[in-house]
């Protein structure tokens, strides 16, 4: 046999020994894809997405379709053909994964109505099996179509608001919602069941900033992209807030605002390198992020009534600073910062007795920022209360506290020109005027009764133990406007 003959034989003899190792590898792929659903897929609405997961480790996959049928009629997410290194290749196809993430009902060309859907995913493989048709897996999954938001009725709207704010707002909302209460501009405040479990209420506040036009708006959503909306007939009181201007000297740069930098070293990377850009990146940036601190601790309130009765202002002080005092920050003559100043600076004397508001459960109790030794009382419901620049502190978070119940004593620690106590209510997040939740008649109309609350039992209260003895003279008539 010539050269040319043997060579030729030889290479007959790999192309079959290779052709039978293709043929045994895809003849011998008798695995299907594997189809996963990786989000549920039963009740379906316009904002429900449709997530998949398609997978075949063998011979890689060929083609994927994907349709939903619908009252009869079939509608075509995907159809799609894979590559493949070639027929006679030993891989198969390129592909061994594919992942379609669509909302179906996103698009109108889909209906929105009810009747009988199906959804159907099948994939191949580039497998010669089954006559080179190769393993095919077939997903099969019926579900339901929801385009009806949930049903409200409004029960009672809140009596006049002022800006600043708090009130309740009674309704009923049919059993397909999964997130319902109040919306006035961007705040959200949820629903909650009433104590005879007959109906919903939501506790709300109208921002002290809101333009008195802005809407109250009822919201009830099912999750799958249904809500419903109705607007409240309600009557804001306009307020006017106090404007006062603040001076700022180096000296109290140096006292006060770089121990607060040395104690904030998430801060330390922060350019600031003469004195009024330090006092700045504690009153703008450090001021933004303890607010936000205090707002998230809103997730961490109970849905139970804990508070009892009217609030209880700090027994004989002194208000320095009232509530949405709007602060204008003068430097060197010049208007450098505004903040405004969300809760009461109360004064009395130097490390005087600081009580609890009204029951409930300290949720934190520890070292703020601008708000120095600082503790948060969540009073159940998203209502919580603030206790800042506080010399010490004598309760830790999980304690159960009552009305009257000594829980620190007034400082000047953060952000603070003078001894007092920064007293702030919090509702869901947003900062509300405490002088309505001091008012036993306001407490009493606006709250208990709309919700049928049973007065607080008079032994209720804790009788707070006699005052320490002063440890410095009462404050002067006009202290130092403190800073917090």
């Amino acid at each position: 046999m010539s050269k040319t003959s043997l060579f030729i034989a030889g290479t007959i003899a790999l192309v079959l020994i290779y052709l039978g190792i293709v043929a045994s590898a895809r003849w011998g792929d008798t695995d299907p894809p594997v189809i996963t659903l990786m989000k549920p897929f039963d009740r379906v609405g316009p904002a429900t997405p449709l997530v998949l997961h398609i997978e075949d480790k063998g011979t890689g996959l060929r083609h994927v379709t994907v349709r939903i049928e619908h009252n009869r009629e079939t509608y075509t997410l995907a159809d799609e053909t894979l590559p493949s290194h070639g027929f006679f290749s030993l891989e198969g196809g390129t592909r061994h994964s594919y992942d379609f993430e669509v909302t179906p009902y996103g698009d109108q060309a889909l209906p929105h109505k009810h009747g009988e859907a199906k959804l159907i995913v099948v994939a191949r493989d580039y497998s010669w099996h089954n006559l080179f048709e190769g393993n095919s897996h077939r997903l099969t999954q019926e579900f339901t179509p929801k385009f009806v938001p949930p049903r409200l009725e409004l029960l009672a709207p809140p009596t006049t608001l002022t800006q600043g704010g708090s009130g309740v707002v009674r309704y009923r909302v049919s059993s397909d919602a999964v997130r319902h209460g109040v919306r006035i501009g961007e705040a959200f405040f949820p629903g909650y069941s009433t104590p005879d479990n007959e109906a919903w209420f939501a506790l709300i506040a109208f921002p002290y900033n809101a333009d008195p036009r802005t809407p109250l708006r009822l919201i009830a959503e099912d999750g799958l992209g249904n809500t419903a909306t109705m607007t409240i007939d309600f009557q804001v009181t306009p307020k006017t807030w106090r404007t006062r201007q603040i001076r700022i000297t180096d000296r109290f740069i140096e006292r006060t605002v770089l121990p607060l930098l040395a104690q904030t070293p998430e801060l330390a990377a922060e350019e600031a390198n003469d004195l009024l850009s330090k006092f700045l990146l504690v009153n703008r940036t450090l001021r933004q992020r303890n607010n936000q601190f205090i707002a998230d601790l809103a997730q961490r309130s109970r849905p139970e009534f804990l508070w009892h009765g009217p609030f209880k202002q700090l027994p004989g002080s002194q208000v320095e600073a009232a509530f949405a005092d709007h602060r204008q920050y003068l430097y060197r003559g010049k208007v450098v910062d505004t903040q405004d100043h969300l809760g009461f600076d109360l004064a009395v004397t130097k490390h005087h007795p600081v009580q609890a508001a009204n029951d409930g459960i300290v949720v934190f109790a520890g070292y703020l920022g601008i708000y120095g030794n600082a503790i948060v009382i969540d009073h159940g419901y998203g209502l919580q209360s603030l206790y800042a620049h506080l010399s010490s502190y004598h309760v830790e978070e999980g304690d159960q506290v009552v009305k009257g119940q000594e829980i620190g004593r007034s400082g000047t620690t953060g952000l603070a020109a003078g001894d007092h106590v920064h007293f702030s209510l919090i509702l869901h997040g947003h900062h509300i005027n405490p002088t309505e939740w001091w008012d036993p008649f306001w407490v009493k109309t606006r709250i208990m009764d709309p919700l049928g609350l049973m007065p607080s039992p008079s032994t209720h209260e804790k009788v707070p133990p006699p005052e320490a003895p002063a440890l410095a003279p009462p404050p002067p008539a006009r202290a130092p406007h403190p800073l917090d």
